[in-house]
């Protein structure tokens, strides 16, 4: 069986290295990869690299669409996109030498019509007999496509498929009125749903406890280099693994989700779902780009990962 992940907002991520951006200088840059992006179809190719079977869905148009769909099925994921009449977007990622830092520069999400929304629904169902877990990634950047991910999650709790949810804003709104069977989200998405502040580790346990109670059966929440958190409404669990160095951030939540996805397709208990996710999140620092793990340094991080039980 397969892990479907969803991706409204597909892009070509071009990232660029530049020794340093300096205002109204030109700025010689050296492209160091391109590849095909869109939170669901890193989570995808990360899942690959899991061993676990992946299909990327959602939507590709034009050129770019065309070029993300070949590069992922060259990574060995099927791929089962709606093609639109708008172009896929292209995201530049710029990481300058000098200071380490990376800038994100993205595009907007290309916008679809209601026909085009109808065929990714059609598609959705088709895929669902052969479906084990769904992944729905990313945000939908108008009212129409913010409210697909309440449909999707609707129709496969009809068909007894489970629908985890990693989104932002009012797509995240309506997934979680749909009440998926998990959440994961970070401070910031998780603070802005409930309209306060989560700046405490008490306030982030408080705010996912309340979410669980509204029927969500696991929340998780990610918290950068302090790892991660997550309840089943009965315990509270933590988790995190250091490394030395850090060479990449663009990605690790998405390698998280599929470490995440993985351990749910194998019934394994919380601990293990955020000790799995976050040696995945972790192990995506060590490479360049999203999503690209390297199996053996996920296991070794599996082994380092410390995990506590908070309550």
């Amino acid at each position: 069986m397969n892990v479907l992940c969803v991706t409204l907002h597909p892009a070509i991520d071009k990232a660029v290295r530049v020794k340093r951006l300096v205002p109204d200088e030109i700025s010689r840059a050296t492209v160091a990869m391109v590849y095909g992006g869109g939170k669901g179809n890193n989570v995808a190719r990360a899942l690959t690299r899991l061993k676990v079977s992946a299909i990327a869905t959602g939507y590709q148009g034009g050129y770019s669409g065309k070029f993300i769909t070949e590069e992922l099925r060259k990574e060995g994921i099927r791929t089962e996109f709606v093609e639109c009449k708008a172009d896929t977007r292209t995201s530049i990622l710029i990481q300058e030498d000098d200071t380490g830092y990376t800038y994100a520069v993205y595009e907007p999400g290309q916008k679809v019509e209601d026909v085009e929304i109808e065929a990714l629904m059609d598609k959705f169902v088709s895929l669902l007999p052969e479906t084990s877990l769904v992944l729905l990634c990313g945000s939908g950047q108008t009212d129409a496509l913010a409210r697909v991910y309440n449909r999707l999650i609707t129709v496969a709790k009809h068909l007894g498929v489970h629908s985890l949810i990693d989104s932002s804003g009012t797509a995240l709104d309506y997934g979680i009125e749909a009440l998926p069977y998990m959440v994961k989200v970070n401070q910031h998405e998780l603070g802005f749903y409930l309209g306060r502040t989560l700046d405490t580790l008490e306030k982030q346990i408080e705010a996912i406890l309340e979410l669980q109670k509204m029927g969500i059966t696991y929340v998780a929440l990610s918290r950068g280099p302090q790892g991660m958190i997550g309840t089943d409404g009965k315990d509270v669990w933590s988790g995190n693994v250091s490394v030395e160095r850090v060479i990449n951030t663009v990605g690790c939540g998405d390698s998280l989700l599929a470490g995440v996805a993985k351990a749910l397709l194998e019934n394994a208990v919380l601990p293990d779902l955020i000790r799995w996710g976050i040696a995945c999140g972790t192990a995506n620092t060590q490479v360049r780009g999203a999503g690209f793990l390297e199996l053996d340094t996920v296991h070794s991080l599996v082994e380092k990962a410390k995990i506590i039980q908070i309550t």
